[in-house]
């Protein structure tokens, strides 16, 4: 009796004009998100060799002498542009593309027996690029025609529409009444019901994904992997279960009213508020409660100037010049403990700083998650490698590198015999030059296990979501009187 109603539905739904118009607009959206990327991928992946080529060309510049290596860095660590943007373009535009590992930026002069000596801030990873991020930056956007606003607006919505009237419509026919007198179980009516809406959006939604697809695969753009297929798919898996979510709510909106106009103009509110309003405006408030509490400039003069080069001066830092003598003289080591203790501060305020902003944004996503919209762009930017969860993966990965490059530089140092092996002090550190087949170079990627980790909570959030709703449809409609 299931499949016999699901049939029945079915060849209701798709033989409707709803369907033909909800076919067309899906698929032409998907159009447009392929033509939109073919020239976007190939400008971004353009842009991103050519800030390859720079960083390498100016790690083997670098590569003639280790000192230089270790006050200059590895240079800028740019960002992977994701092959999956056309799924999720998210907040690309306003998060950093690059982490700067690049020196310090200060230097000191001081007179030391007549002489100024000349000495500055060795390389330091510094996060965030250009500018803070800020929490408005997270909000789920809709600049970009991609898989996020086809799903998360659109499908939604036509889920609305195809279910307002699933219940309430037929009371008003009186066609239900007639369908339980044959005996029919009334979880068996609810479940048919939705199996049709779902089969009908899921080949809509199918039809678009497929023709996506194949419009980028034959203009030469999508050359993917196993592992980003695996993704893809992923990410339609998250696409249907969000969808499942509103058909729910528009099955249960219709048991509850007996007019399906009634019906239709409540679920349009309730569209509009979990869909543009909520997340905009919690993402809002929580930006503007959550300011970062770290004092302004996280660079290493602030600390400097705020006591940490009195209490060396108070030791004698100025008193006498570092040299290459062994064994090392006092001054040497005194120069080497400074420069250590000022490279481990300046990493702690620039990661304090870091993890400031990060804090006030994971509040903001959190609270947008009373919205199945934001938890579905949540998911889908973790597995498609963009957005803020994609951002938080490449500082870790360029993190681990930075911790590789400066093994390797303590390494070198270590194999020079005539090297002081005194970290970080010109005189006492090695000033060969080394291979440049030797320096560690960074890759960014997206690793799978990365991308799956991001978005399994807001996957059991939509799960959760879905199966609450189709609970409270099946209790509703098991009280309802025909």
């Amino acid at each position: 009796m299931l499949w016999h109603i699901v049939k029945r539905e079915l060849f209701e739904q798709m033989s409707s004009l709803r369907f033909a118009f909800a076919m067309f607009l899906t698929v032409f959206l998907m159009i447009v998100n392929a033509l939109g990327h073919i020239d976007d991928s190939k400008t971004r992946q353009a842009e991103y060799r050519r800030e390859a080529s720079v960083y390498l060309a100016k790690l083997e510049q670098n590569s003639g002498n280790l000192y230089k290596l270790v006050v200059d860095g590895p240079g800028e660590l740019h960002k992977k542009p994701s092959p999956l943007s056309f799924c999720a373009h998210g907040s690309e535009n306003n998060l950093p593309r690059l982490a700067s590992g690049k020196r310090a930026g200060w230097g000191r002069n001081p007179v030391i027996d007549g002489k100024s000596y000349s000495v500055s801030g060795i390389w330091r990873l510094k996060y965030g690029g250009f500018s803070p991020i800020k929490a408005t930056d997270i909000f789920p956007t809709f600049l970009k025609i991609d898989w996020i606003l086809i799903i998360s607006n659109v499908l939604s919505f036509l889920a609305l529409v195809f279910t307002f009237d699933a219940i309430s419509g037929e009371v008003t026919h009186g066609t239900l009444r007639l369908t339980l007198s044959n005996s029919v179980a009334r979880r068996t009516v609810l479940t048919g019901k939705f199996l049709s809406s779902f089969i009908s959006l899921g080949t809509v939604f199918t039809s678009g994904v497929l023709v996506n697809v194949l419009l980028l695969h034959l203009s030469g753009v999508l050359q993917l992997s196993v592992q980003e297929w695996s993704r893809i798919g992923s990410i339609f898996v998250v696409g249907l279960v969000y969808i499942s979510v509103f058909i729910a709510l528009g099955i249960f909106m219709s048991t509850l009213v007996n007019n399906a106009s009634t019906s239709l103009v409540i679920l349009l509110l309730v569209w509009v508020i979990w869909v543009i309003l909520v997340p905009s405006m919690l993402g809002t408030i929580m930006g503007g409660l959550n300011r970062p509490s770290v004092r302004g400039d996280p660079s290493p003069a602030y600390f400097i100037h705020d006591g940490l080069l009195g209490r060396y001066k108070a030791r004698g830092l100025d008193a006498e010049a570092p040299t290459r003598v062994h064994p090392p003289t006092p001054a040497t080591l005194l120069w080497a403990e400074f420069l250590s203790e000022e490279a481990r501060e300046g990493t702690k305020l620039n990661k304090a700083y870091l993890n400031a902003q990060i804090n006030q944004i994971q509040i903001a996503r959190e609270f947008n998650r009373i919205s199945p919209t934001a938890i579905a762009q949540y998911a889908i930017e973790s597995l498609a490698g963009t957005g803020f969860q994609r951002h938080l993966n490449f500082l870790k990965n360029a993190e681990r590198y930075a911790d590789e490059f400066n093994d390797f530089l303590i390494s070198a140092d270590r194999s020079d015999p005539d090297s002081l092996h005194l970290l970080f002090v010109r005189e006492g550190m090695s000033d060969k030059p080394v291979p440049f087949e030797s320096i560690p170079k960074f890759h960014d990627r997206v690793r799978l296990e990365d991308a799956f980790k991001g978005a399994i909570l807001d996957m059991m959030l939509l799960l959760l979501f879905f199966t609450v709703l189709f609970a409270a449809a099946h209790v509703s409609f098991q009280r309802k009187e025909i």
